[in-house]
């Protein structure tokens, strides 16, 4: 009984990255998943600024966004970084990780609000983002 409780227990758990190099490139797929995520969002806010999108639609889709984003967050910091160089990374990662959140956050809830006026002004939050995570995923790879 044990051996197999112990089993489903440690399935839920993501390993240690064993190098730098690994590490890093899990870092750089994260990033480029989350980046992934936000664009979708960026381009939803763009047609809601244009009139192109239901509210409902876009509450739908930038809710999933969000979602993305934050499973691939949660599966990366779960992660133990081999080293203290990867602890900085960590940071550096979680931190742009965390400012797509919000902005994508801030978004569904514009969207859920009905407004797409509102919606559409954030669309620089998402664009800045994008960027910021596209800019780490070049760095990274």
């Amino acid at each position: 009984m044990w051996p197999a409780a112990c089993c489903v227990l440690l399935s839920g758990c993501a390993g240690s990255s064993r190098t730098e190099e690994d590490y890093r490139l899990k870092a750089a797929n994260t990033v480029e998943a989350a980046a992934s995520a936000v664009g979708t969002a960026r381009l939803a806010t763009t047609a809601a600024g244009r009139g192109n999108a239901t509210s409902a639609y876009l509450s739908v889709l930038l809710g999933e966004a969000e979602k993305d984003l934050a499973g691939a967050q949660e599966a990366f910091t779960s992660r133990q970084p081999p080293s203290e160089q990867a602890d900085l990374l960590r940071t550096e990662v979680n931190d742009a990780l965390s400012e797509a959140g919000d902005a994508l956050a801030a978004a569904r809830i514009a969207a859920r609000r009905g407004g797409s006026t509102a919606l559409a002004g954030n669309t620089a939050a998402l664009t800045t983002a994008q960027e910021n995570l596209e800019r780490l995923e070049e760095q990274l790879s």
